[in-house]
This record gives C-alpha cells, structure tokens and sequence, in this order.
C-alpha cells in the first residue's frame, strides 16, 4: 500500500489541533503497510480526546468504479464512477428542516451525509475485469471506518474517528486490509479473515413474511391471522411488524382493543402452521408518545440535562442510555416478555444505530453499539436473532440474519430521492441499490425486505432473489409448489 499523507485531529486540554507529525514530545504513531495489512499504533503519556485520524492512499488508475457500503445495513450501497458532490439543496434540508429530528444520527454522526462514503469495507473495480481491489476494516470495535474516493487523483482517504473516547496509552489507531483478486477469491478471503462460518449456508433458505410490507403499523388479530391462515408451505417465519402498542412504539402498552386476545395468542397460530413466530421491535427506542414514557424517561440519553431526539420515527423518539444499570433491566424486562410469556422464538432487532447515536462516558458510538449487541444477544439466548439498522461488521458473528433493505413506504417514485439519495424514501430507489449489496449476502446470512408493490415483476423480483437468499416477501408473490425445498417465484 502507498500512503501519501496522513493527518490528525484532537483536542488537548482546551486546544483543537491539526497536524500531520507522526511524532512528537507527546506521542509516536507507528504505521506499518507490510504485504497487504495497515496497521497504525499510537503511543503516548498523554491524554487526547476526539482523535481522528486520516490515512490517504494512491490507488492505480486502471481502477474506474467503486462500490459504498452504508453505515447501516439498510442505507443504500452506491456505484461510482466519478466525485458526487453532495446535493445543496439536500444538504440544506439534512442541516437546518431536518435538524432536530433524529434523522441526521441515521447516517454518520460527523459528518455530512454524502454517497460516495463508504463504511466498513469497500471495493473498486477495475473496467472489463472481474478483478476487484478491496479495502476492508478488520477491527470495528473500538471506531468505525469511513472511506472515500477522490476519482480526480485517484486517491483512496480513509478516517479513523474516535469522538467520545480518551486515548491515553498504547493504541491500536486502525487494522486493515488490502485484497486484490476477482470477486470470488476476494469474498471467501474476507470470510476467513472475519472467521464467517459458512456450514449453515447450504442449508434451506428464509422465507419470511412479514405485516409490514402489506399493513404498514396498521395492524390487528384479525388481519394477523388471516394473513397466518394463508400461509404458504414456504414459509418458515412469520414476522409481526409494527403497530401492536397503544400509541408510539411501546412493547409494555399492548393495544387491548386491536390486540384483545394479546400476543400470545397470535404466536399460538403462528406455531401451529409449524413454522417460527418473529416479533420486530426497536430496543433502544423511547417514544415520548408511548404510554410508559414517564415510567422510563430518566433512561434516555441526554445532552445538557435534555432528552436528545436520536430517532425520526414514533413521533420523534429517543434513545435508552445503554451505559445505565436501569436500562438493562428494563432490556432484560423487555425480552422475558416477548421470549417467557408471548413465546416468540425470534426477534428482528431494529434501529440498532440508537445505542450508539450519541457517544457516551468516554465511549465512541461503534464502542456503544457493540456493548449494545452482546447485551441483546447474552438476553435473547435460544431464538433466532435478525439484526437491522445496524452497521454491517458490526453484527457479524453476532447474529443469525442482518436486514439489509429498508421497510420503505408503498410508494414506487420519490422526487426527494434525487436531493436525499442518503436516504431514499421510494421502492425504486432501494431496489436499485440492492444489486450493489450482493456483497453483504455474500458474505454473511443477510435476509431483503420485498415490498408489496405492482410494479415488482417477475423478472425484477428475480433478480432481487437471486441478490439475496434470505427474503421477507408477501404470499401474493410467491407461487406454490410441490417440493418444498424448490422457491419460485410468481410471474405476475
């Protein structure tokens, strides 16, 4: 690896400093780029906070396209060819109508929001080859790993960020790797380095289907069971989406009225068609609409003594201070009520990024996060764990299924796409992405969100089946056959 420059950022003592020394009388940063590997160590008696650091690499030309990751696995992966400048009319609506709302700690907490980030991994691809040159993290948990591309120079910028957190001793700064290989070659590397066990992935496909997709958070018994009664031979998941509390997301506040036999019941019908009842519920998610609110508001993450708005949706919610003893008990309240007495045996955990929006007690969002998935993966021993809005490395290992698509409104156009391609809010936008996201289901057990929409025919919906193993897809798009083992997929 060529590195051509390096830069440093953190605040000492009441000081911001900017600089490019690898040494100095406070500190000796040692970078190492032997055979394939980055790999930085920083040594120091002192105490920096909010150190980032930046690594810029040259990248042989012959190298025209790149592929982004998102930073969570939801938010579209991008195909580039030439610097896209951010939108200023997007940027506008992202800093100043959106601000305050909670969606700009959906994507990088920051930055601004552009597609030509990637996070994680990302690869270039070289123009009539199957050769890919792949850069890709292998240590997220300390920070996450940001890279762009600058077409112009051909040169490679990759940020290590550790706001939040002190570094005060011997450091690891960043470990990375280099793989230059066809596409295959280069995926099955990867898994070995990331000790991906692939046994399982002979095994029969998810099949999954969901009340999101057809109901939005519209939902009661009796269309639930109605929708379980038509189940398919298929399907081995049944997953009860939004909608099931009073009002905002609130597992402890079951709407009576729509829901008058409770959720036990409706995991009773989903067991007895033979296959696994799944619950979606957002974990960390505080609604101030939600009936408990004033039951759990001192467990929210707070900024100058105020809740912090980390979420756009349930009407603008916060996120539960994971660093709190308290909130772990209410974790653990919350999962022996869906695992002991609802009986679901799996659970789509989502909106994950929220334990981390806000770096906490010296901690950086990606330090939260994985506290975050241990923490829910030691409560949900025994089910099957699908984890979503999530940083992809993250959930590695940690997880039987990552989401890798979002629950989009039933719209197939959105003219705000074209200022926000961040964040698409249109079916069209997210299924167009969804090729590029191949990567992730090669990888690892990834399962896509098919929405319920006309417009996705046989041959868009195959090619979404081909991209993706696992899939949440309604009944009406599948088609019956005889040997269960066999998926096909309806023609019309």
């Amino acid at each position: 690896m060529q590195i051509i420059n390096c830069k440093m950022s953190y605040i000492f003592g009441d000081n911001i400093v900017f600089t490019t020394e690898l040494k100095n009388n406070d500190y000796k940063i040692d970078i190492e780029t032997s055979g394939d590997i980055l790999s930085a160590n920083m040594q120091t008696n002192k105490d920096f906070r909010d150190f980032k650091i930046e690594f810029y690499l040259k990248i042989d030309k012959k190298y025209t396209t790149l592929i982004t990751n998102g930073y969570q696995t939801w938010i579209p992966a991008h195909k580039l060819s030439e610097n896209k400048k951010p939108s200023k009319i997007g940027n506008f609506i992202i800093k100043n109508i959106y601000k305050g709302t909670g969606l700009e700690y959906i994507s990088d907490f920051n930055d601004d929001k552009t597609v030509s980030s990637s996070y994680g991994f990302c690869y270039l691809k070289e123009n009539n080859s199957d050769n890919i040159l792949l850069f890709a993290s292998l240590d997220e948990k300390d920070t996450f790993t940001k890279f762009n591309y600058d077409f112009e120079r051909n040169v490679l910028k990759i940020t290590r960020d550790f706001k939040g957190s002190s570094i005060n001793k011997n450091f690891n700064l960043i470990k990375l790797i280099k793989i230059e290989e066809n596409y295959d070659n280069a995926v099955n590397k990867l898994k070995e380095l990331y000790k991906i066990n692939d046994d399982n992935k002979a095994q029969k496909r998810l099949i999954a289907d969901s009340t999101f997709s057809e109901y939005g958070n519209k939902i009661n018994e009796e269309i639930i069971n109605s929708k379980i009664h038509r189940l398919q031979k298929d399907y081995q998941m049944f997953i009860v989406g939004d909608g099931y509390s009073v009002n905002g997301y609130d597992l402890f506040s079951i709407d009576c009225k729509r829901f008058p036999k409770g959720l036990k019941s409706i995991v009773d019908n989903i067991h007895a068609k033979g296959i696994k009842a799944c619950l979606w519920i957002a974990p960390f998610a505080i609604s101030p609409l939600s009936k408990s609110f004033s039951k759990y508001q001192d467990l929210v993450v707070k900024q100058n003594e105020k809740p912090v708005t980390t979420c756009p949706f349930w009407n603008n919610s916060y996120s539960l201070d994971i660093t709190k003893n308290e909130s772990i008990e209410y974790l653990k309240n919350l999962f022996d009520l869906i695992i002991n007495d609802w009986g679901f045996d799996a659970i789509y955990c989502d909106c994950m990024y929220m334990a981390g929006s806000v770096p906490l007690q010296g901690k950086t969002s990606a330090m939260l996060i994985s506290d975050a998935i241990n923490l829910i993966r030691e409560l949900t021993k025994g089910t099957t764990l699908i984890l979503g809005g999530v940083p992809f490395l993250s959930a590695i290992n940690n997880c039987d299924y990552i989401s890798i698509s979002p629950d989009t409104k039933n719209n197939w156009n959105n003219p705000f796409d074209k200022l926000l391609p961040e964040f698409p809010l249109s079916i069209k936008s997210n299924v167009k992405g969804l090729i590029h996201k191949k990567i992730l289901d090669d990888l690892y057990f990834s399962i896509c969100t098919i929405p319920n929409n006309k417009k996705i025919k046989s041959k868009l919906l195959s090619l979404i089946a081909a991209n993706c193993r696992n899939l949440i897809i309604p009944e009406n798009m599948l088609k019956q056959t005889t040997y269960p083992a066999k998926f096909k997929l309806n023609e019309e």
